[in-house]
């Protein structure tokens, strides 16, 4: 999967019977538009085996890929899978940068804090 794309969908077109490879990275989220699709993996381990977990998306299931790896998708019937790609740390910092509640501060400029006193007053 190209590294350019954004958290925008890509819609991907599969014909019955084609069979796809994807690089997912976690939380990417696959939508089967149209048809039934087979999808096997990310791989990994369980008591020190290799389990390649499998799963059957049909039209309007969605699932969050929860960890990073390759997956094979395999169309038992023409459709188009949407998939969407979480934003990598740095778009999701230039977010948090962007956004009116978090402001940069300035270089060397202090931030006064509460200190919380859990020690019980005595009278």
């Amino acid at each position: 999967m190209p590294s350019d794309l954004n958290d925008t969908p890509t819609v991907m077109p599969l014909a019955a019977g084609q069979a796809l490879r994807l690089h997912v990275a976690a939380g990417t989220v696959l939508h089967a538009a149209a048809g039934e699709m087979a999808l096997a993996g990310p791989m990994q381990w369980l008591a020190g085996q290799c389990y390649l977990p499998q799963r059957r998306l049909r039209a309007g299931d969605t699932w969050i890929v929860p960890a990073r790896g390759w997956l094979t998708v395999s169309a038992s019937r023409s459709g188009a899978l949407s998939v969407t790609v979480p934003p990598g740390w740095l778009a999701r910092l230039r977010a948090r940068l962007a956004s009116p509640q978090c402001g940069p501060l300035a270089a060397g400029q202090p931030v006064s804090l509460p200190i919380p006193d859990r020690a019980p007053q005595k009278r």
